[in-house]
């Protein structure tokens, strides 16, 4: 079979060439720098480079004859081809070259349809087929390559696949087109897949694994590819709420618990406080103990109490609710305790680390019922110098669940609510002589009732109650730390590196400018098997386990610490415990975040729900173009552009603008306006 030499192109010569997606006849009216000046079949000039031919033709046309002259030709050359394109049946061609392993031009297949020598119209139909084909050959280098059966079946399999993605494609745009306008969709088959998918891309965005569909079929609907978009359409949709909090989607975050480990808590729950419980304990129902908390807590995994012993002794008595008698190491509802790592706490909502039925039942310490407990039973001169600790298991029952609020409104004419915090003051004053750094900060309490109402209320964290609560709690995790050091027990202990002195000091009125600023000079606080000092505390050895209902680490320390009362023994070792820190520090990070990003949501959603324009703004930081400030009112920090020829400096209180916010995109824009009157 003969291959001819390619021929030069030269005027006169009929090309095709592709225009928009559609095969075009031309004919060379110019050459000139490599290019090709063509009329096309429409009547019209084109510029175009060799890479862009498709096929020449060996006739010529007369390049004197008029434009319309030519045109006409041109279009009967291109409806002839596309009608002998008809008799070509590819797949017969396919197959009697299939086991030849070179390449063949279009005309040299032609000759396999028609009659030799094939005229130019035959050969340019096949070049046309073959353009088209996607199945049978592969182009290279102006030859085509037959492809072998196995590699046919392939791509026989990835065409139906593409078809198949087109059609979703067409389908699912027309469907997405009619939501986002708000107008009747059309049914659609693959609806719950789809929105599964639009789900994951306005979680993950590009991360997402049908990030590339969601966004072509979001441009054919009409609509930006952007993460936004896809969240929008699901509110119209009714699939999420406007203020959905995607920060737990992103994270795999459910209030949900498994089926198995509800019906777990529920069988715990349904047992009750077996007698075997009770028996080894220490009764100390007859306590006058009561609860601290907010009025929106629902789980009490602590409570205090206070008594008078013979020879001036004070006890005071810190009890944590014993959530290691019920949750068992290893048990499927430690497990999914251990994922969690801590409850979460959010304006809006609440995600509980164990399941309610027992977080808010058999486990917390409400009041009126008899609970299971670890308790320590702190004995104290008048001085409050602590004489001996002794820790527990108990049975005690709850006199009093009290608000924070409340305790400060009883305590001067309660005499007992007065010990416990004038022990805790004394307690705290030698932490201090020691070298603790007391940098309070205070506390904004957001919350979202259920008409949507945002509810901001600013915590003094240095109030009688707050005071006499953490102070304990501190006395407690202390006494745990202590007794487990001792026996050369591992344990989750809580560490900090000593604390960076000032070096840079700045004069400020603003005593919020000086606990900042002291505050970045903290080290990170960390997680180890091993004791270690805690600095701001000024504590040698220090834990957590006052919060086992809440947080995984302490329902950890809770088991070590009754193993250990129980036989002496150890029932985690230091490098389990090393391995379980590995996860739980990330994890807890984690739940930070999530509650610090959605709290911040909810203060821009307040910000606009007030309407609040001016607000004043501490300045932590500048320099010559953006200054770090704080806004008190709501305890949030932002970035503004720094004035030109502004004289304010760290440590000054300045007066600010509010331009932009977008809570969901977590958009603050401000313009600092000037320095409030002293």
């Amino acid at each position: 079979m003969s291959r001819p030499e390619p021929r030069e192109i030269m005027p006169g010569t009929v090309l095709e060439f592709y225009e928009s997606r559609e095969i075009l006849c031309g004919v060379v009216m110019a050459v000139k720098d490599g290019r090709f000046h063509v009329l096309t079949e429409r009547n019209r000039e084109v510029n175009l480079t060799p890479s862009r031919v498709l096929h020449q033709a060996e006739q010529r046309l007369d390049i004197n004859a008029s434009r319309d002259e030519l045109a006409k030709k041109l279009a009967e050359f291109s409806r002839l081809r596309e009608e002998l394109t008809r008799e070509i049946d590819l797949e017969e061609i396919w197959l009697l070259l299939v086991t030849d392993a070179g390449g063949f031009s279009p005309a040299e297949i032609a000759e396999f349809v028609f009659s030799t020598p094939v005229p130019d119209n035959q050969a340019a139909a096949v070049s046309r087929v073959l353009l088209q084909d996607r199945l049978y050959f592969q182009a290279k280098d102006s030859q085509y390559y037959p492809r072998s059966e196995e590699a046919v079946e392939q791509r026989r399999a990835e065409l139906e696949r593409e078809a198949e993605r087109e059609r979703r494609l067409c389908e699912g745009a027309r469907w997405l087109e009619a939501v986002w306008n708000r107008k009747t969709a059309p049914a659609l088959a693959f609806r719950d897949e789809l929105i599964g998918s639009i789900k994951d891309f306005a979680i993950f965005g590009q991360q997402s694994a049908e990030n590339a569909f969601v966004k072509e079929i979001l441009k054919r609907a009409g609509v930006l590819p952007q993460q936004q978009s896809a969240f929008r359409i699901l509110v119209r949709l009714g699939v999420w709420k406007e203020d959905e909090n995607l920060l737990l989607y992103e994270h795999g975050i459910s209030a949900d618990f498994t089926p198995e480990a509800a019906e777990r808590a529920e069988q715990i729950a349904r047992a009750g406080i077996a007698d075997a419980a009770r028996t080894g304990r220490e009764d100390l129902t007859s306590l006058d103990a009561f609860t601290v908390d907010s009025e929106f807590t629902r789980d009490y995994d602590d409570a205090l109490s206070i008594r008078e012993l013979d020879g001036g002794i004070v006890e005071a008595g810190v009890h944590i609710a014993d959530a290691a008698e019920f949750i068992a190491r290893g048990d499927l509802l430690d497990v999914e305790a251990a994922q969690r790592a801590s409850s979460i706490y959010l304006p809006d909502d609440r995600i509980c680390m164990l399941p309610p039925s027992l977080s808010e039942g058999i486990l917390s310490l409400k009041a009126g019922e008899d609970r299971l407990a670890v308790s320590f039973l702190i004995r104290m001169d008048r001085e409050g110098n602590i004489l001996d600790t002794r820790i527990v298991p108990s049975v005690v029952r709850i006199r009093d669940q009290l608000t924070y609020q409340q305790v400060d409104e009883r305590i001067e004419r309660d005499a007992g609510l007065q010990a416990l915090h004038d022990l805790a003051l004394k307690r705290r004053r030698g932490r201090v002589e020691r070298g603790a750094i007391i940098l309070p900060l205070p506390e904004m309490h957001v919350y979202v009732n259920d008409a949507g109402m945002i509810q901001v209320t600013r915590y003094d964290k240095e109030t009688p109650s707050q005071l006499l609560v953490s102070e304990w709690m501190i006395e407690a995790n202390t006494a745990a730390a202590e007794f487990l050091a001792e026996r050369n027990m591992a344990a989750i202990f809580r560490a900090q590196a000593e604390c960076r002195p000032e070096t840079e000091f700045v004069q400020s009125e603003h005593e919020l400018f000086r606990i900042y600023r002291q505050r970045r000079l903290f080290s990170r606080a960390e997680l180890t098997s091993a004791p270690k000092p805690h600095c701001s505390l000024a504590i040698a050895r220090y834990t957590t386990v006052t919060s086992p209902i809440r947080r995984y680490a302490d329902l950890v320390v809770q088991r070590q610490l009754k193993q250990a009362i129980g036989d002496g023994s150890a029932l985690y070792t230091g490098e389990e415990l090393d391995q379980l820190l590995t996860g739980l520090a990330a994890a807890q990070s984690r739940v930070f975040a999530i509650q610090r990003k959605w709290t911040r949501y909810w203060l821009l959603k307040y910000i606009e729900q007030e309407d609040l324009e001016t607000l004043n703004a501490l300045v932590l930081d500048k320099n010559s173009r953006f200054a770090h400030l704080l806004l008190p009112d709501l305890f949030m920090e932002a970035n503004a552009p720094v004035p030109e020829k502004a004289k304010f400096q760290a440590g000054e209180m300045v007066r600010i603008r509010i331009d932009k916010v977008v809570p969901r995109e977590d958009t603050l824009k401000i313009q600092i306006l000037e320095t409030p009157p002293k």
